[in-house]
């Protein structure tokens, strides 16, 4: 499998374990992501990683591509406030936890 495969499936699959437990990465864990919605837990947290340096409109716009049914800037900042700033780190460090191997020099202990 490509290198790059690889580093976004475990991305993916770190980011369905939170997605599982996403009521304690929200601000109120009652009633936010409880509803069926175009922007979901993962689909935020997705968009947020992906963004680029364009407007916030564009790079929606980029991210779904280009259909008429993409969310509106509004909606997303709406979206991405009710994530807490901890669930960045906890995806990142669970991210790093998978991919990061001790290299050895010789394999030496």
């Amino acid at each position: 499998m490509n290198n790059y495969k690889h580093l976004k499936n475990v991305l993916n699959y770190s980011i369905k374990k939170m997605v599982e437990v996403r009521s304690i990465f929200c601000e109120n864990s009652v009633t936010d992501f409880t509803h069926n919605r175009k922007l979901t837990f993962e689909t935020t947290l997705k968009n947020v990683i992906c963004m680029e340096t364009g407007s916030l409109k564009d790079e929606l716009l980029k991210l779904n591509d280009f259909s008429l049914k993409t969310p509106t800037a509004s909606a997303f900042v709406q979206a991405r406030s009710k994530i807490k700033v901890e669930a960045f780190q906890t995806l990142f460090n669970s991210f790093n936890e998978k991919i990061h191997k001790e290299k050895l020099f010789k394999d030496w202990s």
